[in-house]
């Protein structure tokens, strides 16, 4: 009977401890099999969306300072094992602030990078590309991130900010961005 019993303790944690051989889970990919899948962005003139959301920013009570310009951006899609990585000169980060305090004394704040492309029909795939990784490995294969989509003519603008509270600012400039089409 204590054998039995003992058996019953043991094999359980023999059983537990031994690593999946065969299904990878999702929050193991990407891996070193990865596809790499690669958009080229080309600098293109940016200030005519720029100067309509510097209008919307401003009755918002929020500024905008442009940031050094990336070379390049990578997204992961873990459902697919996929890497997806936009270079070229078409990278713009801008950090936009609220210049009053929120009640409690806090300053909303996000960053906004805007990729641009030669086509709509390219941005459209790209975005697309974006979204699904954001969406890869039940929403956290990029990092638990509060971050919108949303494209403009021949671009792609990706609204991003670390605290969840102040998502709804992101979403409100995103709907902007979409009704200036």
């Amino acid at each position: 009977m204590k054998k039995l019993l003992l058996l019953l303790v043991i094999f359980p944690l023999f059983v537990s401890c031994n690593d999946p051989k065969e299904k990878k889970l999702n929050w193991d990919y990407p891996d070193e099999n990865a596809e790499i899948k690669t958009f080229n962005t080309k600098a293109i003139d940016d200030k005519e969306l720029i100067s309509r959301l510097e209008e919307d920013f401003r009755k918002g009570k929020f500024k905008i300072e442009s940031k050094e310009d990336k070379k390049e951006e990578s997204f992961s899609n873990c459902n697919d094992n996929l890497i997806l990585k936009i270079k070229g000169n078409g990278i713009r980060r801008y950090y936009v602030k609220r210049t009053e305090a929120k009640p409690k004394n806090y300053y909303p704040d996000f960053m906004m990078f805007i990729y641009e492309f030669d086509s709509e029909a390219e941005a459209e795939d790209v975005e697309e590309e974006i979204r699904e990784a954001f969406y890869s490995g039940n929403g956290f294969c990029n990092g638990k991130g509060h971050d919108y989509l949303v494209r403009y003519k021949n671009k792609v603008v990706q609204l991003a900010t670390r605290a969840h509270m102040f998502m709804d600012y992101t979403k409100e400039y995103a709907e902007k961005i979409k009704s200036y089409r």
